[in-house]
């Protein structure tokens, strides 16, 4: 099986999320894409998240009409920080057969040296890198296999999406529209929680 890694805070899921593992899907023939919310983002310790159990349940939604989408519970289950390089071990471990590709923004190729364990994480697992607004993909993408070598990146033929989930949690707060920004059902279920208000 060809199977993608998403992994990310996913707070909230919006469509930009979707459309680029969607692309990934169509890019690399991949049967599955497996969102995987972090419980604890390494790289965000200091940053009060909403509650791994309702981002969780928003990715659920959110994925709901996409037949080859799946989320994973298993950065949420494990405790301490999540640490990429254990979801990638776990996914190696429990699908030794199954071809997997991790997927990331560009400004994620240009902080990957301060990952956990880069160097041996770069070597399990192709990346691949969707644009981000001011880095240049390409130029990441050859940086970061000059740092790594022996590893791979796929640049995804897309638009840059700049939609950042920290404006969109700042305008629910407010109680601005964002809903275009959001499927409707994430949206309704938001609301209907009353998440993102405090």
């Amino acid at each position: 099986m060809r199977r993608g890694l998403f992994g990310g805070t996913f707070d909230p899921p919006h469509v930009g999320h979707l459309m680029i593992a969607e692309v990934a899907r169509e890019t690399l023939s991949l049967d599955v894409v497996e969102f995987i919310p972090a419980r604890q983002p390494p790289h965000k310790l200091c940053i009060r998240h909403t509650p791994a159990r309702d981002r969780l349940a928003l990715v659920q939604t959110a994925i709901e009409s996409f037949t080859s989408f799946q989320v994973s519970q298993v950065e949420i289950l494990r405790d301490g920080p999540s640490y990429t390089f254990n979801t990638v071990s776990y996914f190696r471990e429990t699908f030794p057969n199954d071809e997997l590709w991790w997927l990331v923004g560009a400004d994620m190729l240009n902080d990957f040296p301060n990952w956990h364990r880069a160097d041996e994480l770069s070597q399990m697992i192709t990346l691949v890198a969707a644009p981000r607004p001011h880095f240049d993909l390409q130029l990441e993408a050859r940086q970061f296999c000059e740092r790594f070598p022996g590893a791979n990146v796929v640049c995804l033929d897309m638009p840059e999406l700049d939609i950042a989930s920290t404006w969109i949690r700042e305008r629910l707060r407010k109680g601005l529209r964002i809903d275009p920004l959001l499927p409707r059902d994430v949206y309704e279920q938001i609301v209907s929680e009353g998440l993102y208000l405090d």
